[in-house]
């Protein structure tokens, strides 16, 4: 019989075979490789004789799904600590098979990663910061890989490592990269929302309202990553919208992005149907798909036809005496989207009589709150100032231009001379209604670039100088729609000609529309008209040049200068206007994007 014999008070001991059967306690390197632990503490004793790393089990503890913020926390800090594993169980993809709890996979890996990292430490006889960082030359890369292997043919195994059966350099790399590779697959299996959420803040736009309200989109932005991290539906709207920018600004596959949404819009069918739920709450996704209907027309509006359930609702909702900054915010921004969406033939966004039920407010819009805990600096409150008098401009000069939209032969019955002077009387009206608006605009609006920068900081005067010029080149845009709304075949007004004029004067002049020489896309639909409008190759040819300026993916400015130059050369060789949305379908094979 082998085993442990006592004689009086000496010990005989017999040859004991090292364990090798399933190992359920002691260290996580003992544990891979099978040998009993006696399972002291900090270090046992094989991991302290071999000169191991010695790894326990952590303790398992409930981990929350969402990350708590200190006061002293940023928004814009939280959004690095966004929590890894997607709290939307609904919305994950490739899901892990059931082949044990992911805590146990995770520690089985790390325990055999470090065994080896400690075989490959004892065969090469190497230090851990000898291993070449990613900035290495290929030189050093090669020099260092050169000391390896002579090491690695110079090193003579201890006898006391006998029982390791450590393996050959290129096995143990194999094995290392294998092991990297399946913690990586793990990964990526799981719909991790850091990278969804940083991508979010920092690249989601909008062309018809960022530029013209910078600052609150950026704070909107951070306050929709705050709801999403505890409001799942939340998190899917930022899911799939970020899906579908990612998409377009690197020229991807749009089935994620499609995906994304038919997940996201059946989750807040559901979630509106519900009488428990917040409106203030959700209505940050419900904007963020209207948003992706706006980018992408051939998603559905989810407002379009909604429920009598969600109607209802949205009255009792709307009927509240106050409602917070952001959801003021988020309505604005809605009437902003559907009067982008029923020009050029769109359909729209929303019913008009729905759109009624959310709410307005009179006078300027209040600016969202500053992300920090101590407010905003002096620079910004005085750029806050100045700014919401201008931004209540543009608001009004796009609804006046969803007025002028709906007088189109989309919209309404053009075919008799009867309905021509009823459309001829609403322009004239339109028209007055702009001039007043024009000359109501703040001070601010009546100073030159060169006024405002003797007056005001830099800090402050170039963005309220970008601001000005382009709701000045929005406002001249309207004027030459309007010529394109009457319809008159071949001549253009003077008024249009001017207007056009000014449209350029702002592009070459000194109103800070250039960025990292890129043209600001808040100018794309000014550039449009005036490429369509123009009798002359050479305004046109120039229009199509500052349109391919824009570069932006996401407004799709190369597909709008390919379009404003073939709209125009048609125009120019037939002598007369073309409707614009049936001739993008004949030429391009679709109906033209919202701008």
């Amino acid at each position: 019989m082998q085993g442990t014999i006592t004689l009086g008070s000496r010990m005989r001991e017999t040859h004991v075979p090292a364990y090798r059967g399933r190992v359920r306690s002691g260290c996580l390197t003992c544990r891979s490789r099978k040998v009993k632990c006696d399972e002291a503490r900090p270090n046992c004793h094989n991991c302290t004789r071999l000169a191991r790393d010695c790894v326990y089990k952590p303790q398992r503890s409930l981990r929350p799904n969402t990350t708590v913020q200190s006061p002293s926390t940023s928004p814009e800090d939280a959004v690095q600590d966004v929590p890894i594993v997607d709290p939307t169980s609904n919305i994950r993809s490739n899901a892990i098979p059931n082949q044990g709890s992911p805590q146990e996979v995770e520690d089985c890996v790390l325990a055999e990663k470090s065994r080896l990292h400690s075989a490959l430490k004892d065969a090469l006889g190497l230090v851990q910061d000898s291993i070449p960082s990613p900035d290495s030359s290929f030189d050093n890369y090669t020099s260092n890989l050169e000391t390896v292997l002579r090491h690695h043919q110079e090193y003579n195994v201890d006898s006391n490592n006998s029982e390791d059966d450590v393996a050959s350099t290129s096995t143990l790399i194999s094995r290392d990269i294998r092991l990297t590779t399946t913690m990586d697959k793990l990964t990526a299996r799981e719909m991790g929302l850091q990278p969804w959420f940083s991508f979010f803040v920092e690249e989601v736009d909008c062309s018809c309202i960022t530029p013209f309200d910078a600052l609150n989109w950026r704070r909107m932005k951070i306050d929709v990553i705050k709801i999403a991290t505890t409001n799942a539906t939340v998190a899917s709207a930022v899911l799939a919208i970020s899906a579908l920018y990612k998409g377009l600004t690197y020229h991807l596959p749009l089935s994620k992005a499609a995906s994304f949404w038919d997940i996201s819009k059946r989750a807040y069918e559901d979630a509106l149907q519900r009488e428990d739920h917040d409106f203030d709450a959700h209505l940050p996704g419900l904007f963020l798909l209207c948003l992706f209907s706006y980018i992408d027309p051939d998603s559905d509006p989810i407002l379009k036809a909604p429920s009598e359930a969600f109607t209802a609702r949205l009255i009792t909702w709307a009927a509240r005496p106050y409602h917070p900054p952001l959801s003021l915010r988020l309505s604005a921004w809605l009437r902003l989207l559907q009067a982008a969406m029923i020009r050029g033939g769109g359909m729209g966004l929303v019913s008009d009589d729905l759109l009624g039920y959310f709410p307005s407010h009179s006078g300027p819009i209040p600016s969202l709150k500053s992300p920090t805990d101590g407010g905003s600096d002096v620079a910004t409150h005085l750029y806050e100032v100045l700014f919401d008098p201008i931004f209540d401009f543009y608001f009004q000069l796009q609804m006046i231009s969803g007025e002028i939209a709906r007088l189109t032969h989309y919209h309404r019955s053009r075919g008799s001379g009867k309905d021509q002077d009823e459309v001829t009387q609403q322009i004239i009206n339109i028209r007055s209604k702009l001039r007043d608006l024009w000359s109501r605009r703040s001070p601010t609006q009546h100073q030159s670039p060169q006024d405002l920068r003797s007056n005001v900081s830099a800090k402050i005067a170039n963005p309220i100088i970008t601001l000005v010029g382009l709701c000045a080149a929005a406002y001249n845009a309207e004027f030459v729609e309007i010529d394109r709304v009457l319809g008159d075949p071949v001549s253009e007004s003077s008024e249009s000609k001017q207007c056009m004029r000014q449209i350029r004067n702002i592009v070459e002049g000194d109103w800070n529309v250039y960025h990292d020489g890129k043209l600001n896309p808040g100018l794309l639909r000014p550039l449009f008209l005036y490429a369509i409008e123009c009798r002359n190759c050479e305004e046109n040819q120039w229009a199509a040049d500052r349109l391919g300026e824009i570069k932006n993916a996401v407004c799709r400015s190369d597909f709008f200068a390919a379009f404003g130059k073939a709209l125009s050369d048609t125009q120019i060789r037939k002598d007369r206007r073309v409707t614009s949305k049936f001739f993008c379908i004949w030429y391009f094979g679709t109906v033209p994007p919202f701008m």
